[in-house]
């Protein structure tokens, strides 16, 4: 889609219009085709969000990005006039802080935090995203009675990515436009707002510091955050990258008096620049002082990089590096440890703490063991290209990250047991009392670098619930497998499986050429968000925006509803929902919580947090009912 057709199209559901001056825009739209184009133009094929995606964000997230973020190096050299048409352009509206009426905010703005439904990514230390009946009324005999409450618009973005923490009478929620909201969980009214100068981006956890309620969260510039939730001020702020490209991506979790921080990073995406001297930065695992932030031990996951080779376009390589930690850590306090997944090397040598599952010892960091599943992985964005980039390492891949949260359980033995998912398509079942020891694995499809498992599975008794992506790739040898499993954590059978489609016909080549961000028929339609269940229930939200409970007894669809398209929002921001990644819809009480819009890699944006509710079987409304 060429940058002019872009320039002329404006998101109208968001009443949003391009007004810069006529030299600007000229200067910006340049500015777009000569340095971000090729990227942003070809979403399908990159991690790239389109334009139309970008044009939703804030001023503050797009000038994060190209000053000091992601996009700093494609801002090589422009001056001040030049950055801020560049701006221009990509906003498409001109800066302001986008302020909510009135009429959004509670009456009532007292915040009760007990008792507790929701309070970390995984719902649980094991990370089993299982709510039982004393947190949930949710279950296989209700759950068709569903039916949309409210809808929230969360202002001047195109992701929803941090998964809330609900406690008491609200329901606390980060953004990647910088803002933190305390919503009446009923409700939807706010009970503050903070707003926070770069985006935020790990899923918030609850805990405690200094005693009071503290929720913790990581933003887009690797700090940690602890703010007081019950006012929104903030207790402390740790920096705890170790390189410029260093980022936050899985949660911080407390335990005690100690706050867990996996770090990761986004250097694979710049490393497509063939001027980037690919690659140094790798990840780690800190443990943090929750009263005070401080940094007690830093945990790196791989050795420092040093030169090794000069690329094909005369630039110097750097290894080891990446083995980055996307996932969310579980606490085991038996056996005093933490286990975390990585991802793969961004460049040659490749280690062996790559796409692995690391123990840690709580205390002091020390490794206790490492499971590596896939050998011999360097990879990154410079390998999605054609021709290769010169940064492409000559592993080329194949990308197959443990980016699911590791989940503890027991077997219907009582044995315990470790449970990982990979991007390869690949459940494995580990012995935390042997080193870590292979129990079994199953693959359930060939994964890919967007394939597999990949934000997360869920527990339900000895009923392992997991969740497969796998995009129609265009390759030869290559047959995708989108489906929900379940599996037995007892050998890894396979219980049922219910295999997805799309529904509707399109090409990667038209998709990419489409002139909207929400076409009649998505390319995107896999399970990538982490899934949650409930007795007798598994939700599971599609990358073409379908939020659907699955039987847990043979995955038969018992209720399910369709979240990419606009909505009338409580808080009057106009919304529109899309894609469904990263957090898995959560149930509290006698409600649903599900974000929807996800731009990265292409798929929908959107821009809103739905609330379902329960009501009588035999009660019509909105989403209720079996699937047809």
């Amino acid at each position: 889609m060429s940058g002019l057709r872009l320039l002329i199209w404006t998101l109208g559901w968001a009443g949003l219009t391009v007004v810069a001056g006529a030299r600007a825009a000229d200067t910006g739209a340049t500015l777009y085709e000569t340095r971000c184009a090729a990227c942003h133009d070809q979403t399908g094929e990159t991690r790239a969000p389109a334009l139309t995606a970008l044009r939703q964000m804030n001023h503050a997230r797009l000038r994060y990005a190209l000053t000091r973020g992601s996009m700093r190096v494609h801002a090589d050299g422009l001056d001040r006039d030049a950055l801020g048409a560049l701006m221009a352009f990509l906003a498409g509206r001109p800066e302001g802080v986008h302020e909510l009426p009135a009429s959004a905010y509670c009456a009532d703005s007292a915040i009760e935090i007990e008792p507790v439904a929701v309070r970390r990514w995984g719902l649980d230390d094991a990370n089993t995203a299982f709510q039982g009946p004393t947190t949930t009324a949710i279950d296989a005999g209700n759950v068709a009675g569903l039916r949309l409450k409210w809808a929230f618009g969360v202002p001047e973005t195109s992701d929803m990515r941090s998964a809330p923490v609900i406690a008491g009478n609200t329901l606390f929620l980060g953004t990647v436009s910088g803002q933190l909201f305390a919503l009446d969980r009923a409700s939807g009214c706010v009970r503050w707002a903070r707003r926070f100068d770069t985006p935020l981006r790990t899923a918030l956890h609850l805990g405690t510091s200094r005693g009071r309620a503290t929720l913790y969260f990581g933003n887009f510039g690797a700090e940690i955050f602890a703010v007081d939730a019950l006012t929104g001020d903030t207790v402390w702020r740790r920096p705890v990258g170790l390189f410029e490209w260093s980022t936050t991506t899985g949660s911080p979790v407390q335990h005690g008096a100690r706050v867990f921080v996996p770090l990761s990073s986004y250097e694979v995406g710049v490393a497509r620049r063939d001027e980037h001297p690919c690659c140094r930065s790798h990840g780690a695992v800190l443990a943090l002082d929750a009263d005070s932030g401080d940094i007690l031990w830093t945990t790196r996951t791989t050795e420092d990089a040093r030169p090794t080779f000069v690329s094909s376009a005369g630039v110097q390589q750097w290894g080891p590096s990446g083995a980055t930690v996307w996932t969310t850590p579980a606490i085991d306090p038996e056996r005093g440890v933490i286990y975390v997944g990585t991802g793969q090397n961004a460049s040659s040598p490749a280690t062996g703490t790559s796409d692995a599952i690391i123990a840690l010892d709580m205390a002091t960091g020390a490794v206790r063991w490492i499971f590596q599943a896939t050998e011999g992985d360097a990879y990154n964005d410079a390998c999605t290209t054609w021709p290769l980039g010169a940064n492409c390492p000559p592993e080329r891949g194949p990308d197959h990250d443990f980016g699911a949260s590791v989940i503890m359980a027991r077997t219907s033995a009582g044995k315990p047991i470790l449970l990982a998912g990979q991007k390869s398509g690949e459940v494995h079942a580990l012995d935390p009392d042997d080193r870590g020891r292979v129990m079994w694995q199953r693959r359930l499809s060939q994964g890919s670098w967007l394939g597999g498992v990949h934000w997360g599975m869920a527990l339900e008794g000895e009923r392992l619930f997991v969740p497969i992506a796998d995009p129609e790739w265009p390759l030869a040898g290559y047959t995708p497998r989108p489906a929900l499993f379940a599996l037995s954590i007892d050998d890894g059978r396979v219980l049922w499986d219910h295999p997805l489609a799309r529904g509707c016909e399109t090409t990667l080549e038209a998709y990419n050429a489409r002139t909207e961000p929400w076409p009649e028929c998505p390319w995107y339609y896999g399970y990538s968000a982490a899934v949650s269940s409930v007795p007798g229930v598994v939700f599971a939200g599609a990358l073409n925006g379908r939020l659907t409970a699955h039987s847990t007894h043979d995955g038969v669809p018992l209720w399910s509803f369709e979240t990419a398209r606009p909505f009338e929002t409580i808080n009057g921001v106009p919304a529109h929902g899309g894609s469904i990644d990263s957090a898995a819809a959560l149930p509290a009480g006698d409600m649903l919580y599900v974000q929807s819009g996800y731009s990265w890699f292409g798929q929908l944006p959107g821009n809103v947090l739905l609330a379902f509710e329960l009501a009588p079987v035999s009660e019509s409304g909105e989403g209720s009912g079996p699937v047809k």
